[in-house]
Order: structure tokens, then C-alpha cells, then sequence
């Protein structure tokens, strides 16, 4: 979505249009979660800033003042959100992300009895694989230090180009592509280790 259409799509919202939010909705969803998972670490809390930061988009369109940097301004809105979240929920948060015995027991038995139990014949040959995909991807992504995570999830889950990126983080392109391609090694390097 370009600076005109989210302008325009904020002065549909401001005049309780809900479909131009539906539509920003649409274009920035994967975007705002890709903030919201990489500042919380915690799925169900992204989710929840997620969601909430589209009630707030809607609320406040009224106030928006188009400066030709819309997405760097979504993106800090949602930051401060996660933020705000963070200093309100912290402590139940860090307790939410501890495994409990449960699940360190539940993990030790996965170690040593392999992870074929997880699944059932009547899950399909491909959900096993794209499961154990999914699993080895996330564990390679805790390799990565927060920038390399950032320029990976706005360049691969949000689809933005290097320059784009570049200006969202305020950083020069030669540093974004750094960083992309230092995130992409260690990933090839992982997975192939693996």
C-alpha cells in the first residue's frame, strides 16, 4: 500500500469507514505481528498487541497527520504497544514463557523416543515433515541476534526490499544487507549442520 491509499484509507477510518480498515488490515497484518513476535517473544501476546493495534488504528484516525513515512509510523505505534505491553504484563509474560516440569519432561521423552510420536498416520506423510520444517527453522532463528531477526522478518514475512527496510530501521542499506545476508549464513549453517 503506498503513502496516497493509506492516507486515503486513515480518511475513510476517521469517518467510521470499515472497510478502508479492513483493507490496511489486509496489507499490514503480517507486518505488525512480525513486530509484535519479534519485541514479545511470545505468540499469544503478539496477537493480542496485534489486534489491539488495529482497534487504536481505527479509534485514532482522526489524528493521523500523513508525513510520506507511514510505514515507519506503524511500525513505532506498534513497538510503543508492545512496549506498554510489556511494562504492564512483564511479569506474567516471564512466567508464561518458562516450560514448565510438563513440558521439560514431555521434551525429554521427544529426545529420546524421536519425534514420530507427535504424529499420527492420518495427519499425512507432509504434516510430519512440515512440522519438523517449521521446528528446526524457529530453533535456527534463536541463532540470530535481534537486528539479523528484525531485517529477516520484514524482508521474508512482510516482504519489504533492502531500501524499504533501510528507512523503516534507519539504518544505511549496506548495514540491512549486511545483516541479512550474516542472518542468512548462520541459518544455511545450521540447517545443514542439522
Amino acid at each position: 500500500m503506498d503513502e496516497q491509499a493509506f492516507s486515503g484509507c486513515m480518511q475513510r477510518m476517521a469517518a467510521g469507514d470499515r472497510d478502508a480498515l479492513r483493507e490496511v488490515y489486509e496489507a499490514y497484518l503480517k507486518l505488525i505481528f512480525s513486530v509484535c513476535i519479534n519485541q514479545l517473544k511470545n505468540k499469544e501476546a503478539a496477537e493480542d498487541v496485534a489486534s489491539e493495534f488495529f482497534i487504536r488504528l481505527f479509534q485514532s484516525a482522526g489524528s493521523f497527520r500523513d508525513n510520506g513515512h507511514h510505514k515507519a509510523w506503524i511500525i513505532t505505534i506498534a513497538k510503543n504497544m508492545c512496549i506498554d505491553y510489556m511494562r504492564k504484563n512483564g511479569r506474567e509474560m516471564a512466567v508464561l514463557d518458562e516450560p514448565d516440569d510438563e513440558d521439560r519432561t514431555r521434551e525429554v521423552s521427544m529426545e529420546s523416543a524421536g519425534a514420530a510420536p507427535m504424529f499420527h498416520s492420518s495427519d499425512g506423510p507432509g504434516m510430519a515433515e512440515e512440522t519438523l520444517n517449521r521446528l528446526t527453522l524457529e530453533k535456527a532463528m534463536e541463532l540470530l541476534s535481534p537486528k539479523e531477526k528484525e531485517v529477516i522478518d520484514l524482508k521474508l514475512t512482510a516482504g519489504f526490499t533492502f531500501k524499504e527496510i533501510s528507512e523503516l530501521l534507519g539504518m544505511p542499506q549496506g548495514t540491512v544487507s549486511w545483516h541479512y545476508n550474516e542472518a542468512i549464513k548462520k541459518l544455511r549453517r545450521y540447517l545443514q549442520d542439522g
